[in-house]
């Protein structure tokens, strides 16, 4: 018997981060419905989705709205509220596609994608689940894409209490899949490039270099443990993605320049094979300013790494603090240092935190587990 097919529908077809990455792992898992995966045009996101061997439609939205794509600030936001009209065309085929596929609803993997998704699902008579990944308020956008929404996805408890706990909203956690993470792999290799001891404690974090993901925390906090325990090194995995400044990144390396330049701290690019990277650390840190889930701090848990990481969304649903981890405050570096001490102080501590975010990551946060729910949901529509 052939599956349901579900168009899902994403507008920031231009990069490959982590909602692309979710949305991705989430088609790739579908048992029991047919994804088709329709966008306005071709990116990293379009290449990698047809590379997996996904039915791939590209639906052009008009030169102007794509022209807008990737643009920030006040005056952005302006630009897209202008071209806005120049999308009906848009959804009307969105909605004719949906027809033709018979297919049994729309899912937008974000809010911007929800306000074009949501009339196209009305028009076409089926259903449309948003997949809300931020902490978002109810304001304008929002409020369009709830008005049309059949079930909102939140990818965490705070996610959706910052909504305003709508009754069309729902918590399904994104999940991690088996094969991502090699549970197995040693950091030996990569301390030895480095010129690093395996006796060496390493504090290492994960994210892209924009201002959000407060790297100057990280390494404020790297500068005051390195002179109580020489032994100690410090990583940051990530690249500075399309749109964020390069003066932040700049001021990243003058930051670290006394550890960098004795080669105490560095700074490893780019890097998607990351469990040889989680392996070479002692202890991850997720000093974030804001998250929607921190995908990448459950993919240390996975991996047996404890984590240290800032009460942002997804730190309640992940971490029951001094157990599967630790939470600090946002922005409070002397917790945040304070928290990383302990772990280099007491390996015990280390090895019993690791060992149980291990365990709770790799149930709660698969991607079987995340599809299922969302099957379910899709097809109780």
């Amino acid at each position: 018997m052939s599956r349901p097919p579900v168009i899902f529908y994403e507008t920031n077809y231009f990069r490959f981060y982590g909602a692309g990455m979710m949305l991705l792992w989430t088609m790739q898992h579908l048992q029991r419905l047919h994804p088709v995966f329709v966008t306005p045009g071709e990116g990293e996101l379009t290449r990698r989705v047809r590379e997996a061997g996904i039915e791939t439609i590209v639906l052009p939205a008009s030169a102007a709205w794509q022209r807008a794509q990737g643009k920030k600030g006040a005056s952005g936001k302006l630009q897209k509220a202008a071209i806005s009209p120049t999308l009906i065309g848009h959804v009307r085929a969105l909605a004719r596609l949906a027809r033709e596929r018979k297919a049994i609803g729309i899912h937008a993997n974000s809010t911007r994608a929800a306000v074009l998704a949501g009339p196209a699902a009305r028009l076409a008579g089926v259903p449309m689940w948003w997949h809300l990944r931020r902490e978002r308020p109810m304001q304008g956008s929002e409020r369009i894409a709830y008005a049309f929404t059949h079930r909102v996805i939140c990818v965490a408890r705070a996610v959706k209490r910052t909504l305003g706990d709508p009754p069309k909203a729902v918590v399904i956690h994104d999940g991690i899949p088996e094969d991502r993470l090699d549970h197995g792999a040693s950091g030996h290799a990569l301390r030895a490039r480095l010129g690093w001891s395996d006796e060496a404690r390493v504090i290492g974090a994960v994210s892209s270099i924009s201002p959000n993901k407060r790297h100057d925390l990280f390494i404020h906090m790297a500068l005051t443990l390195a002179d109580e325990f020489p032994d100690a090194r410090f990583m940051i995995a990530g690249h500075r993605p399309q749109g964020a400044p390069a003066s932040y990144e700049a001021a990243l390396h003058a930051l670290a320049h006394p550890l960098e330049s004795d080669g105490r701290l560095v700074f490893l690019g780019w890097i998607e094979a990351m469990s040889e990277v989680f392996a070479a650390m002692d202890i991850f840190v997720l000093a974030s300013a804001n998250e929607g889930l921190g995908l990448v701090a459950i993919e240390a848990m996975q991996m047996g790494t404890p984590v240290v990481r800032t009460n942002t969304a997804g730190a309640e649903d992940m971490i029951r603090d001094g157990e599967t981890g630790f939470i600090v405050p946002t922005d409070d570096l002397d917790a945040l240092t304070d928290r990383v001490r302990l772990l280099l102080q007491d390996e015990a501590l280390r090895r019993r935190v690791g060992q149980a975010g291990a365990t709770f990551a790799r149930t709660e946060f698969s991607a079987r587990r995340m599809t299922d729910l969302i099957e379910d949901l899709m097809l109780n529509s």
